[in-house]
């Protein structure tokens, strides 16, 4: 399930224009539209000063200083000057307004959960129980954010960083190699310069799966703080390539290993991206355990020999009726509904 959010005034517009234009000028605009950029700030006087104030909140006034001519510098003095005073505590009416508007309107998909973290200078996002949610980070990267997540997402000069704290996510990164991304979970750090891969968070492990290019992994010391000298990882630390999956310890508990894994077996894995889930010999146990991860409603195996059958279709994310359809029609499998929130899972007699 997704959030789709409805924009009807003026204001959402220029709030969703203004942030268009902040992620491109991340990665510099070229002459067509820095014409087209000149255009739109002379439409309306409120234009400068919502992409100034933006700027100087997500720290891209250097990406303003490039486009000078295209600005009063009495504008720009006045909010260099109130970013400098507030490095450490922005207005909160201000704060929040903004980041809600980049929320709902520059990324797509997004939860209502996301919250600036002023103290930190993280931002939030968050998807409940069935939710996903797509983000387009500022330098153009991509974070499909999968059910019930947390991520924290901060970015400086130095380095990308996404702190998932919980669930689980693939991110389509944007090349930089003078600023690598970083995704840290359970003090495991994957990093890469410009690749694709997604990470899920487990009771025991941390599950790696890369689909394009190559990651390094570092580790992080408990009591180590998450910071640019933190995130140097050398060289020769174990590496993923694409096509390759990784169980990455938690907390030392074992070894990280690293294998091939079949084009098919990704497909399923990451089936969740187009909101399907696919089994393919699981058992009925391992099916029910990876449902549960999409809605509140929880299966009970009655018998310990139907937990071992072993299933295989495609499912839609959180439909439990037609989950309950294919088991009772398929694998003759009786289900019975307690409550709302309980269904009961017993061989069919």
């Amino acid at each position: 399930m997704t959030n789709v959010y409805s924009l009807n005034n003026d204001d959402d517009a220029m709030f969703d224009q203004a942030s268009i234009w902040i992620a491109r000028m991340d990665r510099s605009l070229t002459e067509v539209e820095q014409a087209e950029f000149k255009a739109w700030l002379s439409e309306n006087a409120q234009h400068q000063k919502l992409i100034i104030e933006m700027a100087s909140m997500w720290d891209k006034m250097d990406s303003l200083d490039r486009l000078a001519d295209l600005f009063p510098a009495s504008d720009k003095a006045e909010y260099k000057t109130k970013s400098a005073a507030n490095t450490t505590q922005w207005p909160l009416a201000l704060a929040a307004s903004l980041v809600l508007a980049l929320s709902v309107l520059f990324f797509t998909d997004i939860t209502l959960n996301s919250l600036w973290q002023e103290e930190q200078q993280f931002v939030r996002y968050e998807t409940a129980v069935g939710e996903n949610s797509t983000i387009y980070l500022p330098d153009n990267s991509k974070v499909l954010l999968n059910t019930d997540s947390v991520l924290l997402v901060r970015y400086t000069d130095d380095y990308r960083l996404l702190d998932l704290q919980r669930g689980e996510l693939h991110v389509e990164v944007a090349h930089d190699k003078s600023r690598p991304l970083s995704v840290v979970a359970n003090h495991k750090v994957i990093q890469a310069v410009g690749t694709a891969f997604s990470v899920q968070v487990k009771a025991s492990e941390i599950e790696l799966i890369v689909t394009e290019g190559k990651v390094i992994i570092g580790q992080l010391n408990k009591m180590q703080e998450v910071n640019e000298t933190a995130l140097v990882i050398p060289s020769s630390s174990l590496a993923v390539s694409k096509g390759e999956i990784a169980s990455l310890a938690i907390e030392n508990t074992g070894k990280d290993t690293v294998s091939v894994i079949e084009t098919k077996a990704i497909k399923q894995s990451l089936s969740w991206r187009q909101g399907n889930l696919v089994f393919n010999g699981e058992t009925l146990a391992e099916a029910m355990e990876e449902v549960s991860r999409y809605t509140s409603v929880t299966f009970e195996i009655a018998d310990e020999e139907l937990k071992k059958i072993r299933i295989a279709g495609r499912f839609k994310t959180g439909d439990v009726k037609g989950l309950i359809a294919v088991l009772n029609h398929n694998f003759n499998i009786k289900t019975d509904r307690v409550n709302k929130g309980l269904v009961v899972l017993r061989k069919q007699s």
